[in-house]
Parts: C-alpha cells; sequence; structure tokens
C-alpha cells in the first residue's frame, strides 16, 4: 500500500519525534500554559497580636512600645488546600492577659481552628502546611495538622534548636525545599527563598486569577518602615542574608508584578478582607 506524499512526510515527522522523545535527556518538561492554574482563591486568617516592649527590636529606628498583627493565609487549589502558618497558639484564646515573650505580650481573640470550621474545614482537610519559617509566632498551631505535608527549606528544617533537639516531629511528612519551589508545578504557590530572619527563612508567592500575584513575607519583612527604609531587625539570624532577601524580594515584586503583603504590619490589617470572605 502507498500512502499519498502528503500523509507520508506527516507520518515520518510522527514517527521522528516519537523517536526523539524517547532519547535520553531529548525530552523538555512542559511548561504549564497560561490559564490552566488550578488554584481558586485565598483566604485572610486572624491569628493573634503581638503587643511589643520595644517597636526598634523589629524596626530600627522606631522608638517606644509597638505592636505587630500576626496574619496566616489559606489557598484552595484543585490539588488540595495549602495552609501558609499557623500563628500564635490557639490556647491563648483562653487567657486574657496573655502570654509574656521575650519581645512583648501574645494574645488572640479567635482560634484558627474555629476559622477553619467557619469554612467547613477540619485541620486533617490541609494537604500542605507551608511554613515561612519556624519561630514560634508561625509555628504556634503545629501539632493540629500532624498528617499535613510540610513544607519547609531544608535549611530551617535542619536547623538545630539552641537547647538542642529538633524543630519538627520526624514522623510528619515533608518536603525539604533547596530554593525556590513551586508546589503544583502551575506557577501558582511559589516558595521564594528567602534566608536571613532564619536559616532557611521562605516568602510565598501566590497568582490568583483575578486579584493577580500576591507576595507574602513572613518575616522577610517585619512592617512597612522595614520594606521602605530596606532595613532588618539587628536580631535576625543574619544581616547579610537579610538584606541580600529584601533585594531579592523587590526582584520577584517586579517580575510577577506583585503586591507585597506584609503578614506582620498591623497597619494592612484594616485593608484585608479576612475569612470567610476571600481573594479570587
Amino acid at each position: 500500500m502507498t500512502l499519498p506524499r502528503g500523509k507520508m512526510i506527516l507520518s515520518l515527522a510522527a514517527i521522528a519525534a516519537w523517536v526523539a522523545a524517547l532519547q535520553p535527556g531529548c525530552a523538555q518538561p512542559a511548561s504549564p500554559p497560561r490559564g490552566t492554574s488550578g488554584i481558586e482563591r485565598l483566604y485572610v486568617l486572624y491569628c493573634g497580636d503581638i503587643a511589643l516592649n520595644d517597636a526598634s527590636s523589629f524596626t530600627p529606628g522606631a522608638s517606644g512600645p509597638g505592636a505587630l498583627s500576626d496574619t496566616c493565609y489559606l489557598i484552595k487549589h484543585a490539588q488540595g488546600w495549602v495552609l501558609w502558618d499557623t500563628g500564635l497558639p490557639d490556647s491563648l484564646v483562653a487567657m486574657p492577659d496573655g502570654m509574656k515573650s521575650n519581645a512583648g505580650t501574645w494574645t488572640s481573640k479567635k482560634t484558627l481552628a474555629s476559622q477553619l470550621a467557619a469554612l467547613d474545614l477540619k485541620p486533617s482537610d490541609i494537604r500542605y502546611l507551608a511554613l515561612s519559617h519556624s519561630h514560634p509566632d508561625h509555628v504556634g498551631n503545629l501539632n493540629l495538622f500532624p498528617q499535613a505535608t510540610l513544607v519547609v527549606q531544608k535549611a530551617e528544617y535542619d536547623w538545630v534548636q539552641p537547647l538542642g533537639g529538633l524543630r519538627f516531629k520526624p514522623e510528619q511528612p515533608v518536603i525539604k525545599a533547596e530554593g525556590d519551589h513551586d508546589l503544583f508545578g502551575d506557577g501558582s504557590v511559589v516558595l521564594i527563598s528567602t534566608p536571613g530572619h532564619s536559616p532557611g527563612h521562605q516568602c510565598l508567592l501566590v497568582r490568583l486569577p483575578k486579584t493577580g500575584a500576591l507576595l507574602l513575607t513572613g518575616d522577610a519583612v517585619h512592617t512597612r518602615a522595614n520594606w521602605d527604609s530596606h532595613r532588618v531587625p539587628e536580631r535576625n539570624f543574619n544581616m547579610a542574608q537579610s538584606l541580600a532577601s529584601l533585594d531579592r524580594m523587590a526582584a520577584v515584586l517586579k517580575e510577577s508584578n506583585a503586591q507585597l503583603w506584609i503578614g506582620h504590619e498591623s497597619g494592612e490589617v484594616p485593608l484585608r478582607k479576612y475569612a470567610p470572605g476571600y481573594y479570587d
């Protein structure tokens, strides 16, 4: 049987493509087509308040007492729920006078668990628990999510506690990122490595269909004054890395045309739509 010349050319081209795909190192991973991202929405969650004895401890140049908000974020994606940070411990709600820390006083008016329940979610519904870092005001409710897969930088996971011991339970599933990490492979939820505040600190770049791109700072930036003055607290783990991470964040904001959301900036609280409202 003789194929028409046009069909023969098409068949030979298809065979050549198939053979090339079988050759080691020839196949290239496909980039996700634009508009096919599985992200649906982002919820802003209240995760406590911090009254500072000395504002300058986090904002160089400030004076007197200060205040920080504590914010967590919940992301709905077609491949599962992602929680970014877990805030101050839910147990604080039962403590009217709060809890003293080395920086000030922690208080909370609403539990993280109750905010999930208001969205008809249980802690076991969270697939990924992505953490900016391991400081107590960001991992206060880590024990609520033993089944969730941690998503942290390897440098943070391996960082030994001051008195020895592990920061995370070894039985909990974990993704130990080494640098930037695209969680779902579609560009919608990307961990951005920003060491300095801690050895393995990371920010989160979220690309929403309507709202656009958001860069969630974690503690790479505590206040708007930190960002505007390009200054970081002396108490950070590594000052040089901290300043370099600010430059990296500025580049990401420009490349992604993203908004900067500072989770500890109390001045941003009235600007945000908290759950059950959401951003899509």
